[in-house]
């Protein structure tokens, strides 16, 4: 049998939330800044009846909003309980469909108009991990087709050199995933207090990421320091698309 794969880690951190009578971890629908930022994407982009898919799609927030925005929405996740929650949250919009899959191993199968990552991509430490991911997204889309990766963790000092393992990079972070952290979730009664363990992301610098992504294939339009945010303080949004 394989090893499951670091990043599923995320998978604990949804159960512990659910469990605790958490509606949601992730970003809500609600999100003014995620919803301002898909309407212009979308719009610029007449994304309206185009199919779009969203990588790490969590708990299908950014699905709603591009719902209604007009799009066919095709979330992925490697996390079931994230997966059965977005799938939940789309219900109401028949068009849309999630699928659990591992988007570092598995190609989503179609090519689609556009694509979205919302705070997955800076989950994939190792330097292989995240070229078979790009790949992936890559081949899945059409020829100029636009990709918007957004709050992906940013450091302008940010370690630039080769990864080749979430163990190295535990090692050059000296990042600890075990030690939990204080998180309060979103419930129909309130804040529901949740204790997670807090797990490594792969921060890149302006430069760092534009290479990356240009190695790809892709073409990047433009690079947004985010706001100081609760949910990726230190972020950056990228308007790439396949060239």
């Amino acid at each position: 049998m394989s090893e499951k794969p670091y990043y599923l880690a995320y998978e604990n951190r949804y159960q512990k939330v659910f469990a605790a009578g958490g509606e949601r971890w992730g970003h809500s629908p609600d999100d003014e800044t995620l919803a301002a930022a898909l309407e212009k994407w979308s719009v610029s982009h007449r994304l309206r009846g185009e199919s779009v898919i969203e990588f790490a799609c969590g708990e299908g927030a950014a699905g709603v909003i591009l719902s209604r925005l007009g799009c066919i929405y095709h979330g992925v996740d490697i996390a079931p309980s994230a997966v059965e929650k977005a799938r939940e949250a789309l219900r109401d919009f028949p068009s849309a469909q999630v699928t659990l899959l591992d988007m570092v191993k598995q190609a989503p199968g179609g090519i689609y108009a556009a694509a979205l990552d919302c705070m997955g991509f800076h989950m994939l430490v190792a330097d292989s991990d995240r070229e078979s991911y790009l790949r992936n997204a890559y081949d899945s889309l059409k020829s100029g087709a636009p990709m918007l990766f957004f709050r992906e963790v940013y450091r302008r000092n940010a370690y630039e050199g080769a990864v080749d393992s979430l163990e190295q990079w535990l090692a050059i972070t000296k990042a600890d995933c075990v030690t939990p952290q204080q998180r309060f979730a979103k419930s129909s009664h309130g804040d529901a207090e949740v204790w997670l363990p807090n797990l490594p992301a792969r921060a890149k610098n302006k430069d760092g990421y534009i290479t990356e992504l240009r190695s790809a294939g892709f073409a990047v339009d433009d690079f947004i320091e985010m706001d100081l945010n609760e949910q990726c303080p230190y972020s950056a949004s990228i308007y790439a698309h396949k060239s």
